[in-house]
């Protein structure tokens, strides 16, 4: 008990060392630097005079007793160092930072001399009380250093007077005595381990082999997770190491079993016997390892049916197969099933295209339309082309729309598909007849020896399958649009009749036809094109030049039917509104020509070689001949087609083709200035169209159509242009005779009349009113043409003038005889009326009118004062001048203009 008083003491007080110094041992290496956490001891002036200890003091209080606090506050406290930063630390003289220059400057920078000298007193006072304490702690504490020392001299001691030394083990003998029963104990427990140790030898052996051949067991696992996650050349590679591990663990068994003698014959007999038992265990892995491959193979060689799977995936999978060496080809596996595939996949597209047809052709009105709702059908289609909308063209919803976007879905959906699978195809199988997929012969295994002997008897299958689904995507085709072999002769009579195959939607226009024809074809062209370029055998390139050949004449033919149809009818689009540019023509020369040119520039892009964009002006290509000639014999047949329709214009009642829509007033310039019911008014304004034909529309149209076609078309110029003198002869009579006939009846009944007696006139008079209402009548005229075409203006009157002409002489040639008087009152009217209308005398009228002269002269009567003829001259001049005078404003439109 008192050795254990002696060790609690001893250990208490170097804890209490180790707690009041903050050390974690008796033998520190640095020093730490922490907050001085131990009071200081510091007094006020009051503790001076009181007496008070110093660690009753607060923390802030000023060391030399001048203040309470060092801070300024009121009331001293206690704070953490926490609280301050380090420029305040210095001003607390308990901490390790502290500054007595800082200190005085900051806290007693105002404090007088005086109280400074009696705070230093104080400050004096407070060191002398802590050295007071420290002498009477060691005081307090001395008898307990010195029992100390008693203790460990008692201690020593009593070791010697027990015999605490090397004789009697320094007191251990009955520690030894308890090793020695605790062992006994052990061997007691522990015996059995030990006798199974012989096992555990055996259980560690094999399972070193298992850990040397970890990966070789964990084989089958592996390869189905590469497997499942498509990780095929991971799975092969696993797969070979896998084999090299067998055959060579396999081989190094053996030689252990045959060893050189250097082991024992227990360790030889044991080697033996563990290869022979694991030999099962790695035969019985390798068989799963090869179930897992066979059906690896399976699913690859499922993977060479699926269509849709990318060329360098297919390749992929083909090089995996090749190189496990499967029994069978697995090119010609994926061949042979993508053909089955392509064939498969064009006929049920062509089916399901081909009724969506069917059904949309049920749906057609079961009677035709008339040629009034199809005019309206071309009007509307050439105002599209006209501002380049084939937006709006192709979402018509007419019938004949839906049917040719059918047509062409149908075309798209044939030639996409065969864009998408057939040049992979052809690619693996030039591979396949190129010996891409083919090993060097001299590691070609005999079965792979006898399989590339098969592959090369394939060759000509290859080139067969690539052809076949070529023949067929043109027999779907052909199929489609009635294809037949293209004429090489040209006919040697024109075109009579020509039936539209069944394709063609019924009721639709020539433009329409012409836009989705060219699609169509350019449809084609690009998908022959792509397919030529991949290099295929001749025998498909000469289908697909068969193909396109047919099909640009058999869409030629529709063309040339569908313009030479609307050509016939064409005359319907007239409404007679005047075209904006020019006020004396209609917008009818417009919209032909927008029509002409179109169906023209279409037939080119269907005849040429190549497809020509719109934007292209290179016209390189060459047409043949028997393309030629039926473009140019519906080039020329829809003009005459439309000349025709002209003068039908003329001599059929005016009916709107659509119903008229009252017209905002910014809308009144453009509309004709013309009532379109009255005949007057066609046949002018179709004057004026004739006229325009003729100078400025064909020359233009034709020239284009030289310039692209490389052909002359003067002899075919020449007679259109007789044909349209002819017309315009024709209808410009016909207005002449209507407008003559009014003048003649005026001036016969007027010459002719009762009421004047040529051979009595005494002396002449103002001009007959005869005259003036022949004048009046040929201002209406002239201000009816004025109206509508001005360039006619001079054509007509001198037209009606020599009629005019011509119908005096007549009239004065039924004339007895003249006097005097009727002689000169003859010679006023006529001099009046060829000097009103002087600037449309021509020299045919004035020769006329000189026979008037003539004819009159003869006929006057001598007898009748031939002394006054003088006189009577002068007062027809005065009478001239009167009259011209006062008619000035009347006649002002026949006044030649400066």
């Amino acid at each position: 008990m008192y050795r254990l008083s002696i060790y609690d003491t001893q250990f208490s007080e170097e804890a209490a060392v180790l707690k009041h110094y903050g050390l974690d041992n008796l033998n520190p290496e640095y020093w730490e630097e922490e907050p001085d956490n131990r009071k200081s001891v510091r007094y006020s002036m009051s503790d001076f005079n009181n007496g008070i200890a110093g660690d009753e003091l607060s923390d802030d209080v000023d060391p030399l007793g001048l203040k309470k606090s060092v801070l300024g506050q009121d009331t001293p406290g206690k704070f953490g160092l926490d609280d301050f930063d380090k420029e305040k630390l210095q001003i607390f003289v308990g901490t390790k930072s502290f500054n007595p220059k800082f200190f005085l400057h900051k806290v007693h920078n105002d404090t007088p001399y005086a109280d400074l000298l009696r705070g230093a007193k104080f400050l004096r006072y407070t060191l002398d009380q802590k050295s007071e304490e420290l002498r009477s702690l060691v005081q307090d504490n001395f008898d307990r250093f010195v029992s100390a020392k008693n203790t460990i001299d008692t201690v020593y001691g009593e070791m010697k007077a027990q015999s605490l030394n090397a004789e009697s083990d320094y007191g251990v003998s009955k520690l030894d005595k308890a090793l020695s029963e605790a062992s006994d104990r052990a061997e007691q427990l522990f015996g059995p381990v030990l006798a199974n140790r012989n096992k555990a030898e055996k259980i560690r052996s094999t399972l070193s082999v298992l850990e040397k051949y970890k990966y070789f067991f964990n084989l089958p696992s592996n390869l189905m997770d590469s497997i499942k996650q498509q990780k095929y050349d991971v799975a092969i590679r696993d797969y070979k190491k896998g084999k090299v591990v067998l055959d060579s663990t396999m081989g190094a068994e053996g030689a252990d079993t045959n060893g050189s003698g250097s082991y024992s014959s227990e360790r030889e007999y044991d080697e033996t016997a563990l290869s022979v038992q694991y030999r099962r265990v790695f035969d019985k892995v390798w068989l799963e390892v090869d179930k897992i491959m066979e059906e690896m193979k399976d699913q690859l060689f499922e993977q060479l049916t699926e269509p849709w799977r990318s060329m360098e995936e297919q390749e992929k999978t083909i090089n995996i197969l090749l190189e496990l060496e499967t029994a069978e080809d697995p090119v010609w596996h994926y061949l042979d099933s993508q053909y089955k595939f392509i064939i498969d996949l064009l006929k049920e597209s062509y089916k399901e295209q081909l009724s969506k047809i069917e059904t949309l052709k049920e749906t057609l009105p079961k009677n035709s339309s008339s040629d009034k709702d199809l005019a309206i059908r071309l009007k509307k289609s050439i105002r599209n082309v006209n501002i380049r909308d084939f937006d709006s063209l192709i979402a018509g919803k007419e019938m004949d729309v839906q049917m040719w976007k059918a047509i062409l879905e149908i075309v798209k959906s044939l030639s996409d598909l065969l864009l998408r699978c057939l040049p992979d195809f052809w690619k693996l199988s030039k591979s396949f007849m190129d010996g891409k997929f083919q090993k060097s012969p001299a590691v070609l295994s005999a079965n792979k020896r006898r399989r590339q002997g098969m592959d090369l008897r394939k060759v000509d299958q290859c080139e067969k399958m690539a052809s076949g689904v070529i023949e067929l995507y043109a027999s779907f085709l052909s199929e489609l649009f009635a294809l037949s072999p293209v004429p090489n002769e040209i006919p040697d009579t024109p075109t009579i009749k020509y039936e539209n195959p069944s394709f063609v939607p019924l009721h639709s226009d020539s433009v329409t036809t012409c836009y989705f024809l060219t699609r169509i074809l350019n449809e084609m062209n690009e998908c022959v094109n792509d397919i030529n370029s991949i290099n295929m055998a001749s025998d498909a390139s000469g289908t697909l030049s068969q193909l396109m050949d047919q099909a640009r004449w058999r869409f030629l033919e529709v063309i040339c039917q569908a313009w030479n149809a609307d050509a016939k009818n064409f005359y319907l689009l007239e409404d007679w509104t005047l075209d904006q540019d020019n006020r004396e023509i209609t917008n009818f020369l417009r919209n032909f020509h927008i029509f002409h040119k179109y169906n023209s520039r279409s037939a080119y892009k269907i005849a040429s070689q190549n497809y020509i964009p719109d934007n292209d002006n290179d016209k390189s290509s060459t047409i043949p001949e028997n393309y030629l000639f039926k473009i140019k014999e519906t080039f020329l047949n829809s003009l005459y087609a439309y000349l025709e329709g002209l003068v039908h214009l003329v001599f059929t009642e005016y009916t709107p083709l659509e119903p008229v829509v009252e017209r905002e007033p910014t809308d009144i310039i453009h509309k004709s200035r013309i009532d379109p019911s009255q005949m007057d008014s066609r046949i002018l304004l179709t004057i004026s169209n004739l006229s325009n034909l003729k100078q400025l529309m064909i020359p233009r149209i034709v020239n284009q159509f030289e310039t692209a076609y490389k052909c002359s078309m003067a002899d075919d110029t020449q007679a259109l242009n007789t044909v349209v003198d002819q017309l315009d002869g024709i209808l410009f009579d016909d207005y002449i005779k209507r407008k003559t006939e009014i003048v003649r009846n005026i001036i016969i009944n007027g010459i002719l009349s009762n009421e004047i007696d040529w051979s009595n006139i005494s002396k002449p008079g103002e001009v007959h009113s005869f005259v003036y209402e022949a004048l009046l009548s040929l201002v209406l005229v002239h201000a009816q043409i004025s109206d509508i075409a001005k360039p006619l203006i001079n054509r007509a009157l001198t037209a009606l003038l020599e009629s005019m002409a011509i119908d005096c002489l007549e009239a004065f040639q039924k004339v007895e005889k003249f006097s005097l008087g009727g002689m000169c009152q003859a010679t006023l009217e006529i001099e009046f009326m060829n000097q009103t209308l002087s600037q449309y005398v021509t020299p045919q009228a004035q020769e006329t009118l000189q026979i008037i002269y003539t004819t009159i002269e003869q006929l006057y009567d001598t007898t009748s004062g031939t002394d006054r003829l003088d006189s009577e001259l002068s007062s027809v001049k005065q009478f001239l001048v009167d009259g011209r005078k006062n008619t000035s404003l009347q006649f002002l439109c026949f006044k030649k203009p400066k």
